[in-house]
């Protein structure tokens, strides 16, 4: 299938605009008026969520800490953005995007709390995206820079868990360097389970609080190739239409080609 462009995400270019716009009115406020207002007004803070400032938990999403933070933010996005805005319907996109970057804000506050500090960045957003990426693409082969040189290419699931597992390890470090892992973790944990969630396949311990009525038993069958033209369509559907509207064999296809991918 052809990956769609960023002309094709309205709401992809539309997060990597706004994202630029504030950082360039934060290097305002900080170079030119010599004031951090702004920041400690919209980054999330613990001393803003005890006052009330619960607006925090979104607009903390698009300031940044330095060019470097949000180029990398920036280039997630550019990349697996657009496919799933394509591939979820713009209102479930934003929502994943959204609800993962309140949920990493909120990870960041319970394990930052009760000292102080400030959080900056939609990296809780994009750990959610990454999230529902490999929920919904395991297999599908994508280049990671490793140490911004060296591209390596692997499988989805296999990038998403060790990105995971090197945010957990992190997290639990008391001298972590002032990054919000635990804001990454949260958000990518909470886009897993949401992208699992719309294919009707949450994990086990998720389909046990839920009270699902069985668990899935047997061995699994990989079912034929789906063709591309069907993909197409069933893809169209969604983004007109979004993921609920599609028949069980629908959803069926779907997974079946992003394994295959």
């Amino acid at each position: 299938m052809e990956r769609p462009s960023l002309r094709q995400a309205p709401l992809t270019r539309g997060f990597l605009i706004t994202g630029v716009v504030v950082y360039l009115l934060q290097v305002f406020f900080i170079s030119v008026l010599r004031s951090g207002w702004f920041d400690l007004t919209f980054g999330l803070s613990v001393a803003g969520i005890q006052l009330g400032h619960l607006w925090q938990l979104v607009s903390y999403m698009f300031l940044h800490g330095s060019p470097m933070h949000l180029l990398l933010n920036g280039i997630a996005l550019f990349f697996f953005g657009p496919e799933l805005e394509r591939f979820m319907g713009r209102t479930r996109y934003a929502t994943v995007f959204f609800l993962c970057g309140i949920l990493g804000g909120l990870g960041w506050f319970l394990m930052t709390y009760p000292t102080e500090g400030l959080c900056v960045g939609m990296s809780g957003a994009i750990f959610g995206l990454l999230g529902a990426f490999a929920a919904l693409f395991p297999n599908r082969e994508v280049v990671l820079l490793l140490f911004f040189v060296i591209p390596v290419r692997m499988k989805a699931w296999v990038m998403v868990a060790g990105l995971g597992a090197f945010q957990l390890l992190m997290t639990l470090n008391p001298s972590h360097g002032g990054i919000a892992y635990s804001a990454h973790l949260a958000g990518g944990l909470a886009g897993y389970l949401y992208a699992m969630t719309l294919l009707n396949e949450p994990p086990a311990w998720v389909r046990s609080i839920m009270g699902a009525a069985h668990r899935r038993t047997g061995v699994a069958t990989r079912s034929p190739a789906t063709p591309e033209a069907e993909i197409n369509r069933i893809l169209d559907k969604i983004a007109s239409q979004g993921i609920h509207t599609l028949t069980a064999k629908e959803r069926d296809q779907l997974r079946n080609a992003g394994r295959k991918r």
